[in-house]
Parts: structure tokens; C-alpha cells; sequence
């Protein structure tokens, strides 16, 4: 399953070849999307210093030299490979980008490209109606901006501040590589609204409304920096009057964060949702593992490299794909932090929930530890429940849980949530 790959970090192996052109090339840049049967898929396209270059960003997939590239006013055509195998494009210029094929292992396809960054622009139209109040706050890298979520009558409510998992992901639990939206947190936020529990939502620092015009701030940004722009998001919501019992849920790569947010600010609760118990050098290593054995010790080599600040390829394309040069310092700051330490230092009640068919946490090494942590803190596993919090009995069930919007979230996690965050409320009714 394409999505179920994706999300254990499979890579695609592209080749570079040779290009020749009939057309004087300028420097351009489009972005669309690629339809190939029910699939779907972002993809850039650049023209620079006379030859084009293609990213598939959800596949990790950046800056690829195409291969036989040739160049006429009226079609465009080039093909690169992937694997042993070829992918191969047919061009039609249009007043606005381009139109037209694309044919891959004798399957055909639809590509459309448009100048610019239309994956935000997709992103932007895809976005689920929100009610709530558009709210912002200001950090060192810039403004952050999200909504707040308020019940209808008199508060103070219990209230949360979620925080979205890895990559591009945008308040409502939508990536920004991927065409197809899941508004995962979008529906958390509805669920816990509609039992009186108020919410804070946001588009962390690159991502939606959050958006950067100097790339330089995010390639020197570091995990901290997400744990101090939560941290700013809580204390936004201890200045509301409409604020109970306050706390963080934090999905995936959001659990550390919301973890750390919670030792470095006074909060009543914490949850954690999907999130892996092992530092992420450890997590990276035993997923690329799990695909290619070859792969996994260059890649441990890596990460121990830029633990010590050593920042250099290693030659192998995987490896290199999913670490490139000039992202280390984000992962090298995040390295530092072990999940399951952080949870045994943390002196409030905490709710650590997974689902039993997280196609994220394979294995019982992938969970947090669960000896020696205090008394307050509570496990819960959800049967048949996946990392996007749904129903999920099957591979076909994780693949919809990311492509059907519509579905809902799995009730037993809603009510177990909501249940957590009402026992911590009573001492504020």
C-alpha cells in the first residue's frame, strides 16, 4: 500500500541521466499534481541553468535531474527512473503551466502543473470549514497562527492545546506532501467541542497560514524551537479568562513536544496520542531496518555523525534522501531528548494512548516504557486503531484512514480523551 509505505519512510531510488533541447530553457518553477488510476501525488518541476529537475516530495524524492529531456514549443518529454523501472513524461504547454501524460510499469496517467506553489494553494482550497476564533501569536521565527475552539455559554472550559505530528502537517492533521486530505485533528477538535472542552489548534512555523518567505529560518530551526512555540500557545490560553483545567495533546511527533511543553510550563494534564517511547535516531534506525538491512547501519552511522556535528553524505541514496545536507540541525537537537525519560519526569497526570494497529508503532519496542514512571500516568491501548486515529482492521482500512476525510475517529479514543480530560476538570468546576 502506497500510504502505508510512505509512512515507514520508504524512499524512491531516482537516476539522473543525460538531457538534450530543441527550446532555449529559462528559469521557471511549477508545481501539481500526478493521477495514475486512484493515486495521487504532488509534484515540482524546475527549470534551472538549462535543465529541469523534478521532486516528488512524498516520496523524499528532491531535485532529480530528468533524463532525455526534449524540448519543443508545443510538448515537452522526458522520463527518469525509478527502481528498475521508468516513469515517463509527455508535456503540453498551456497559457498557465502544463497539461498532459505520464507513463509508468505500462500504467497511464494525468499530470497537471501550474507556476508557483500550488500544493498550498491545494492545500489552502482542501481546508475544512472552521468555526472558532483565527488567533495568532508571535514567536522569535515569526507569527504562528491557528484557531481557538471555544464551547457556547460560560467557562472556564477544560482546555486543550494540540499539537500536530512530523513534517509539514498544518493544525488540522493534514500534510502538506500528500494530495489527499485526512483532518484528523480537525475532527478531534469538533468531538471535544461538542462535549464543552475548548481547543487551541495551530500551523506550526512553514506550514498553512505560518508560512515563511526566508527558508533559511527552517533550515536553522531546531526541535526546541517547536517546544518554545507550544510553550507561547500555552501561555496564550492561561491569559483566556474561558480557561479550566489546561493541557496539551500531542499527536506523533507532537507527544515529545507536548511532553516537553509540560516540564517547561505549568499545566494541569498532558496526553500523548501515537507517539513512539524511543529517542528518533533509535526510531529511524529500526524503521529503515525493517526495509532495507543494507540501508540501516550508514544510516546509523549518519545520525551518530551529526550527533557530534559532522554533517556529510554517505553515498547511499536512501539514506541520503531521507537525511539531506543542510536538515541536520533539526534532527541532531531532537536526538537529544529520550521520550520515555522525559514521561518518568513529569509530576502531573498523564494519558499515554496508542492504537493496537499503528502502522507507526510495529513493535512493543516502539511504545513508551512503561516501568518505573509515576502513579498519575495512565496507558491505554485502542484496539484496532491506527496512527490517524481511526477504525483500522486492515491495510485497506489505514490506506482510507489518510485518503476518506469523512471518516470519523475511533470512539473508544474519543471516549477514553474525553473522559481523561473531564476527571482533570473537576477540581476547576
Amino acid at each position: 500500500m502506497r500510504y502505508y509505505i510512505i509512512l515507514v519512510l520508504l524512499t524512491l531510488f531516482l537516476f539522473p541521466g543525460c538531457s538534450k533541447s530543441d527550446l532555449v530553457l529559462e528559469d521557471n518553477r511549477w508545481e501539481g499534481i500526478v493521477t495514475i488510476d486512484e493515486t495521487k501525488f504532488f509534484i515540482h518541476m524546475k527549470a534551472e541553468d538549462k535543465k529541469v529537475y523534478l521532486s516528488i516530495p512524498e516520496l523524499l524524492a528532491m531535485d532529480v535531474p530528468v533524463d532525455d529531456l526534449r524540448l519543443a514549443d508545443k510538448q515537452w518529454s522526458f522520463k527518469i527512473g525509478i527502481g528498475t523501472s521508468v516513469m515517463r513524461f509527455l508535456l503540453t504547454p498551456q497559457e498557465v503551466g502544463f497539461d498532459g501524460k505520464i507513463l509508468y510499469d505500462n500504467t497511464s496517467g494525468t499530470v497537471m502543473l501550474r507556476p508557483g506553489r500550488y500544493s498550498v494553494e491545494h492545500r489552502r482550497l482542501q481546508q475544512p470549514p472552521r468555526s472558532g476564533k483565527s488567533v495568532s501569536v508571535a514567536v522569535a521565527q515569526g507569527m504562528l497562527y491557528g484557531t481557538h475552539l471555544v464551547p457556547e455559554g460560560e467557562g472556564p472550559f477544560p482546555t486543550v492545546l494540540i499539537l500536530a505530528g512530523s513534517g509539514p502537517t498544518d493544525r488540522d492533521g493534514n500534510s502538506e506532501l500528500i494530495v489527499e486530505s485526512n483532518d484528523s485533528l480537525w475532527h478531534l477538535a469538533r468531538r471535544l467541542y461538542e462535549v464543552g472542552i475548548a481547543s487551541v489548534r495551530y500551523d506550526k512555523m512553514g506550514v498553512g497560514e505560518s508560512i515563511v518567505e526566508d527558508e533559511s529560518i527552517l533550515a536553522e530551526g531546531t526541535f526546541d524551537d517547536y517546544v518554545e512555540h507550544a510553550v507561547a500557545w500555552l501561555e496564550y490560553l492561561e491569559s483566556e479568562h474561558t480557561t479550566g483545567a489546561l493541557g496539551v495533546v500531542g499527536h506523533s511527533e507532537g507527544s515529545l513536544i507536548g511532553l516537553l511543553a509540560a516540564k517547561a510550563f505549568p499545566i494541569d494534564f498532558a496526553i500523548s496520542v501515537a507517539g513512539n517511547g524511543d529517542p528518533i535516531d533509535r526510531q529511524i534506525v529500526k524503521q529503515i531496518g525493517r526495509l532495507d538491512s543494507e540501508a540501516a547501519p550508514i544510516l546509523e552511522r549518519r545520525l551518530g555523525e551529526i550527533a557530534n556535528s559532522m554533517y556529510r553524505e554517505t553515498g547511499n541514496l536512501l539514506v541520503d534522501s531521507l537525511v539531506p545536507l543542510g536538515r541536520e540541525r533539526y534532527l541532531q537537537t531532537w536526538m537529544a531528548y529520550d521520550p520515555s525519560e522525559v514521561l518518568r519526569s513529569l509530576d502531573m497526570p498523564v494519558l499515554v494512548v496508542w492504537g493496537d494497529h499503528d502502522e507507526r508503532l510495529v513493535g512493543e519496542d516502539d511504545l513508551f516504557r512503561q516501568d518505573n514512571v509515576p502513579d498519575a500516568v495512565k496507558f491505554v491501548e485502542i484496539q484496532n486503531m491506527g496512527h490517524l486515529l481511526r477504525w483500522a482492521e486492515t491495510d485497506e482500512d489505514l490506506v482510507q484512514s489518510y485518503r476518506n476525510r469523512n471518516l470519523p475517529l475511533h470512539d473508544q479514543f474519543i471516549d477514553t480523551v474525553i473522559s481523561f480530560i473531564k476527571e482533570q476538570n473537576k477540581g476547576d468546576q
